[in-house]
């Protein structure tokens, strides 16, 4: 039997169905929604890798009132998700999510038509780390369809020159990850570290790059998860946007 949950998101009157059998998305996807939203202008071309249920470009529909976004996906029950979020929220003349492998995009996704390219990808390795019995929620969490270098790969041909890409990804991987922009000509330009708390170390960033953009790149100050009474901070309630 199906079992879902629909969630209030807190902004703009949206929700999001979610399946937990499913992966549901966490305050990552929240913090990368913000941070892209920063770099999308009016009528801008936005695609959003490995879109699960669709959360980032409904989000984005609240952040960015007439950019065209769309969703791209594997797994065929989040796609299915996706579509049904689209409709949930009446976007359908907001969003399009397309079913397929960002190795090689449905011939809709035209290369280099995208002013904006967003993705969460999978941040573990395929061979690390002890894999959730749950495919579905594996597949999310591993490299299992795509790795860090398939999302860049995709990243750059989808692109137009001077697009950006935005990401967030797990500090650990921060230098494989500049490594790879600068080999797909995506040059780093911003990175946040993001820590639990002021006491812990940074254990996610966000990064945008400039596809063929210079060589340099600003760390502007880092986002706290948690204050030291486990609520959330005053950085993380003004991302969530609560309606006012």
């Amino acid at each position: 039997m199906e079992e879902y949950r629909i969630d209030d998101l807190q902004i703009a009157n949206l929700f999001l169905k979610q399946d937990p059998n499913l992966f549901c998305f966490g305050t990552d996807a929240v913090l990368l929604a913000n941070f892209a939203s920063k770099f999308i202008k009016p009528e801008s071309a936005v695609i959003d890798l490995g879109c699960g249920n669709g959360i980032i470009p409904v989000l984005l529909t609240a952040k960015c009132k007439s950019a065209n976004i769309n969703g791209l996906e594997i797994n065929p029950q989040c796609v299915k998700l996706a579509r049904e979020n689209v409709v949930l929220n009446n976007l359908q003349n907001r969003i399009k999510i397309f079913s397929g492998d960002i190795k090689s995009p449905p011939e809709e996704i035209k290369p280099s038509t995208f002013d904006v390219v967003i993705s969460n990808p999978p941040y573990i390795q395929h061979k690390d780390g002890a894999k959730n019995n749950n495919e579905h929620i594996a597949c999310a969490k591993h490299e299992v369809f795509c790795t860090l270098k398939d999302v860049i790969n995709c990243a750059d041909k989808l692109l137009k020159c001077g697009g950006v890409f935005a990401m967030i990804h797990r500090t650990q991987r921060l230098s494989e990850v500049i490594c790879l922009m600068h080999e797909y000509k995506i040059e780093p330009k911003e990175i946040i570290m993001i820590h639990p708390n002021k006491n812990k170390k940074s254990n996610l960033f966000l990064i945008k790059g400039l596809k063929g953009g210079g060589v340099w790149c600003d760390v502007l100050p880092p986002v706290y998860i948690y204050d030291e009474n486990g609520n959330y901070t005053s950085q993380v309630k003004d991302i969530y946007e609560i309606d006012k």
